[in-house]
């Protein structure tokens, strides 16, 4: 097995987290409710424990002068519902709101498709049976048996410091008793809200480095994914070999409509065109060695005179790319080589009054 030693690559976690693996801590979203609901309880609880309260009072005032009916169980109700349902639809439209912002902010709107469907595996008793008994299982368990004893000694710590208070709830009236009794119920559940946030904190720490050890890869993996991600190098060179051949293939189609090579003499060929009309001559293709080789092969096959000229032949596959016109320092050198051309030709260019003078090149200035 490789050693996956190497932190996960960016494309890594991105399929990862298209599959729904992202960094979510569950007890960080519990932790939150419990302290969400304590505050919440302290302020449109107030209400919801005064409506209380207040049908507590009429309950029993009025119950004993009462004839019970469907009618006035309705009438109460209604009565009570309006009373309670404003608060307590707040203090639920909180909690939800919490746990969504939370669970938002962990997976970062995540939508993993993937993970929506039918797997057996998470019905397949045999699979469950192997996960609670590995080694992430046992991890599990016993971080369940620390939340649970933690949050066991906070309560039990909260009850034995008001046992107290509890017991004289006994000596008090009813209404006064639920009063305090649920202000009780409240710091309980901040203070156990409180303390188990702590611990989802760490549980979220331990989910990310979990998730990033689950996630981390062996160099071989990197060097199959940047194959990949960029391209198998043998097929890139081989793309662009072929592409350097159909190149040189248009490039040699041209050479049968040159007016004359330049050699230099084996190293370098240059295949010139220059018609009457030209503003300049024109490079139609050029290369060193074999392809100067098959350039100077091809003129001779379609009678283009093949002219040695080291420094003019170096100066032009240096400096003038294929299909750009020759550069005006160029011009006296190149029209020296045109004018014999055309004398071989037995023609007389166009300017050079019957000569072999050199050729008066469109803007040329020499």
């Amino acid at each position: 097995m490789a050693d996956k030693s190497e932190a996960p690559t960016s494309h890594r976690l991105q399929e990862a987290r298209e599959q729904g693996q992202v960094v979510r801590s569950q007890e960080l979203i519990t932790a939150a409710v419990l302290v969400m609901s304590a505050f919440l309880l302290r302020g449109p609880g107030g209400s919801l424990a005064q409506a209380f309260k207040q049908m507590l009072t009429n309950s029993l005032v009025e119950l004993p002068r009462t004839e019970l009916s469907i009618e006035w169980l309705r009438n109460t109700a209604f009565k009570f519902g309006a009373q309670i349902l404003p608060s307590f639809g707040l203090i639920l439209v909180g909690l939800l709101l919490t746990g969504v912002v939370l669970t938002l902010g962990q997976t970062q709107f995540l939508w993993a498709g993937k993970k929506i469907g039918f797997d057996f595996k998470r019905v397949n008793p045999l699979e469950g049976f192997k996960r609670l008994f590995s080694t992430h299982g046992l991890i599990e368990l016993l971080r369940s048996l620390l939340k649970l004893g933690w949050v066991s000694w906070v309560a039990y710590s909260f009850v034995r410091a008001n046992f107290t208070a509890l017991l004289e709830l006994t000596q008090t009236d009813l209404v006064t008793a639920v009063g305090r009794f649920v202000e009780l119920c409240i710091s309980l559940t901040l203070r156990v809200g409180s303390m188990y946030l702590v611990l989802a904190v760490a549980d979220y720490a331990y989910q990310r480095w979990d998730l990033y050890k689950n996630l981390r890869m062996s160099k071989e993996e990197i060097k199959e994914e940047n194959k990949r991600s960029e391209g198998d190098p043998m097929l890139k060179s081989r793309v662009r070999s072929m592409q350097r051949q159909m190149a040189r293939g248009r490039m040699m189609s041209n050479v049968p409509k040159a007016t004359v090579v330049i050699t230099n003499p084996t190293h370098l060929a240059v295949a010139i065109e220059y018609q009457e009309g030209m503003p300049a001559p024109r490079l139609l293709a050029k290369g060193p060695y074999r392809v100067a080789q098959r350039i100077v092969k091809i003129a001779r096959e379609n009678q283009i005179p093949v002219i040695q000229n080291i420094p003019l032949a170096r100066a032009i596959y240096k400096n003038i790319e294929i299909g750009q016109e020759i550069s005006p320092d160029l011009y006296l050198a190149m029209a020296e080589v045109l004018a014999y051309v055309y004398k071989l030709r037995g023609k007389v260019p166009a300017g050079s009054g019957g000569s072999a003078a050199p050729l008066k090149l469109a803007g040329n200035n020499q």
